[in-house]
């Protein structure tokens, strides 16, 4: 299954995507909140402005005067050839339709941000919890003498989704640096879009500088 063609997938450079909820439509209470697991920091509108439908603009956050949060994300390798990266758009389906929406009942964005897409376009947060796949997956390489050229061909037998270890978005990217996946120049830029619990301030800071502002 392949990611959506619509604006908040697209140039996912940092191989990750993320859904932040703020409420939740399957409890009885029309004002429920989802369970609450992260906190935000920012949002910048002029990463996401077809979901904004503004050039720029901002909202700060911090302290969680957003109310409940829920953010859950996956991340992939940077070679095609990885099943995490191959089946990305099946753990988008897993993530956001299965586990987030018809399981738990989560819905409605932020204002001014993307319900679900690339950590790039999405809100600055503290964390998210994971999910990752688990391909069980057989790979024949033969060579064609005749025509000089190599079949390849692929036994899917089975495609599992399940919680990444410590159900944790950062602490799973970092474990795809170890396995050389994706690189620490990548690892740096994501820890800005999750920047961990109580770095709101100092993200917010330093967004706010470049803004021309001083924040204290």
């Amino acid at each position: 299954m392949g990611m959506p063609d619509v604006h908040n997938f697209k140039q996912c450079k940092l191989g990750a995507a993320m859904c932040c909820y703020v409420a939740n439509r399957k409890s009885n209470d029309v004002d429920a909140d989802p369970e609450d697991n992260s906190d935000a920091c920012y949002m910048d509108f002029s990463e996401a402005q077809e979901s904004s439908h503004v050039r720029d603009g901002y909202s700060i956050y911090g302290n969680g005067v957003e109310g409940s949060l829920n953010c859950h994300g996956f991340a992939w390798g940077n070679d095609v050839g990885y099943a995490d990266n191959a089946f990305k758009g099946n753990s988008l389906f897993q993530v956001a339709m299965y586990d987030s929406l018809y399981q738990n009942g989560f819905s409605e964005e932020l204002p001014g941000a993307p319900m679900c897409g690339c950590v790039e376009h999405m809100p600055v947060v503290t964390k998210a919890s994971c999910t990752k796949v688990v391909v069980d997956q057989t790979v024949s390489v033969k060579y064609n003498a005749s025509l000089t050229e190599f079949d390849v061909s692929a036994d899917i037998k089975s495609i599992i989704h399940q919680s990444c270890d410590n159900n944790d978005l950062s602490s799973h990217y970092q474990d795809l640096v170890g396995q050389g996946k994706v690189t620490q120049k990548a690892k740096d830029d994501f820890d800005t879009r999750l920047v961990g619990e109580g770095n709101c301030p100092d993200a917010i800071r330093t967004f706010l500088v470049g803004k021309g502002f001083s924040f204290s």
